[in-house]
């Protein structure tokens, strides 16, 4: 087995470093959809109370909030799953850089597939977080229609 250069390991330690800032800023986005997804289930509880104890005009107006509140959290979980598989695939990343580093492995296009797919993971989480979003505003403009 032949040793390993300090050149060799600072540029395996160079090149994990990007996965692992993403890895960071993926976690952030996580903490806020997570927050999200708790605003959702706690309003989806006061909605449903409500509706319990609603009558006549009220109770179609609470039904389409609730519909909405259920896609908006269909959405959040559909990217905070779409988030987690990006933070996975970018942690196979640096563990394939290393042990690469290691067996001194060609490992090219493993890590470029890895990163790519992690890429296309976290546009997919963003774009169900923009129509969750999107959903958000719909409910308001509910609201607002229920008060007019």
């Amino acid at each position: 087995m032949t040793t390993l250069a300090s050149a060799d390991i600072l540029r395996t330690i160079q090149a994990a470093i990007a996965p692992v800032v993403l890895i960071s800023a993926i976690g952030l986005l996580l903490l806020t959809l997570t927050a999200r997804l708790g605003r959702i289930v706690d309003r989806s509880r006061l909605l449903a109370a409500e509706r319990r104890s609603a009558a006549g005009d009220a109770v179609p107006r609470i039904e389409g909030q609730l519909r909405i509140l259920s896609g908006r959290a269909r959405l959040v979980r559909l990217a905070v799953a779409l988030s987690a598989i990006a933070v996975a695939l970018s942690g196979l990343l640096v563990v394939l850089l290393f042990v690469a580093m290691l067996t001194q492995v060609n490992v090219a296009v493993a890590a470029v597939l890895l990163f790519v797919a992690s890429m296309l993971s976290l546009v997919a989480a963003m774009m169900a977080f923009v129509r969750e979003l999107f959903l958000a505003l719909k409910a308001l403009d509910v609201e607002i229609d229920g008060f007019s």
